[in-house]
């Protein structure tokens, strides 16, 4: 009798301890439910401490349609580290005082490596194919400036996008089509135009605009404001400027920047590959804005994303900062889309920059807390900064 009471109350213990255990993943489950992610300026309770998210600085990591289309160049590409020697590119930008100058100086220099423009003398592809043609005396236009730009840009870790352009038929005179390109910019933190063609980007109030944005200044708002910035000297234009002579070439002529150069934008076409000395345009991924401008216009047929301005201008390179909180810390979590990642850094309090993961917790402590976190690429190029600052209050200071 003793034995068999003994294993009903083994049994009794068992289904005791099974139970509490469930209910405890009941809580934890709930409690994990709950967690929803901090917003600038919530309020909330570390143990008897409270506190207060004063400021969230983050870009989104966004996955979408459009993001998921791209295949960027890679870090062990040898390619990308011979036309990085080859051509000394790492002096080439060593005087930019920034990260956007130092691009600048990039995009001079792919537009002076041409010596000829007009109908291409060779069949070159690719930017180490290209450029030892133009040494070799060849003739390139548009698209193969931005082959060098674009692998140029890999080259030293920063992402340059390639773009097919076309003017509808009915606006304007020139050029029908037309190849630029945008780079992503870290101090900016968006897409900025490079059209290695006339080594230009422009800009509003100070800003670097994207393709998208100056084709919505230039077609709707009469480019009013917007600056044309040209070579490394940055010499600033305005549309009453126009035309701009860039260059006169035998069997071609003059190369201006007109309404021919900017009329192109009505199409934008985004190549989603970065990887063009290996694999060549890919055009067939490739999707295109376009509005009314466009209509009666025969082009390509490819999607075209139903919000322009930002479907297909998902961020990189960022730490996307999200914060959680619970009863003795706030939980940190990170993502990014980093072509070539190599390490999120963290530095708290303007404390030294360490290596994290993309989850660790923040212990925090009465008074300013700060929490700075970006990227690391294999190339050493470093992402935008994504900042987080929270008060804390002991409860006697309350």
């Amino acid at each position: 009798m003793g034995h068999i009471m003994g294993i009903r109350c083994q049994v009794m213990f068992a289904a005791l301890a099974v139970l509490l255990l469930f209910s405890a993943a009941q809580t934890f489950a709930g409690a994990e439910a709950n967690s929803e992610p901090l917003k600038a300026g919530d309020a909330f309770h570390i143990g008897s401490q409270s506190a207060t998210l004063t400021k969230l600085d983050t870009l989104p990591y966004v996955d979408n349609q459009y993001s998921r289309r791209y295949r960027f160049d890679r870090y062990d590409n040898p390619k990308l580290k011979e036309l990085r020697e080859k051509y000394h590119l790492d002096q080439v930008v060593a005087p930019g005082k920034d990260e956007f100058e130092k691009q600048v100086l990039l995009l001079h220099w792919v537009n002076h490596r041409f010596k000829r423009f007009g109908k291409p003398t060779s069949e070159a592809r690719g930017a180490l194919d290209i450029l030892d043609a133009i040494d070799a005396g060849n003739t390139f236009f548009c698209s193969h400036y931005g082959d060098v730009m674009v692998s140029a840009a890999a080259s030293m870790g920063w992402v340059d996008r390639p773009l097919a352009l076309r003017r509808p038929d009915n606006i304007g005179q020139g050029s029908t089509e037309h190849t630029s390109t945008e780079i992503w910019s870290n101090q900016y933190r968006k897409w900025v135009l490079f059209d290695p063609t006339f080594a230009m980007y422009m800009e509003k109030d100070g800003v670097p605009l994207s393709a998208y944005e100056f084709r919505q200044e230039w077609f709707y708002h009469e480019a009013q404001g917007v600056t044309f910035v040209l070579d490394k000297d940055h010499k600033r234009f305005h549309k009453s400027d126009m035309p701009v002579f860039r260059g006169r070439y035998p069997g071609f002529g003059d190369l201006v920047l007109d309404g021919g150069a900017t009329n192109v934008y009505a199409f934008i076409g985004y190549i989603p590959n970065t990887d063009l000395m290996n694999s060549g345009p890919d055009y067939g991924n490739m999707f295109i804005t376009k509005d009314h401008l466009c209509d009666g216009t025969q082009w390509h047929q490819r999607i075209n994303p139903a919000d322009p301005a930002h479907e297909p201008y998902f961020p990189i390179d960022q730490s996307a900062l999200s914060l959680t909180a619970d009863e003795s810390n706030v939980q940190v979590s990170l993502k990014t889309l980093t072509p070539n990642f190599k390490t999120y850094l963290a530095c708290f309090d303007d404390r030294p920059w360490k290596p994290t993961g993309d989850h660790f917790a923040w212990p925090i402590h009465a008074g300013r807390n700060c929490l700075e976190v970006k990227t690391v690429n294999q190339f050493g190029v470093e992402g935008p900064i994504s900042k987080a600052e929270i008060q804390v209050q002991t409860a006697r200071s309350q």
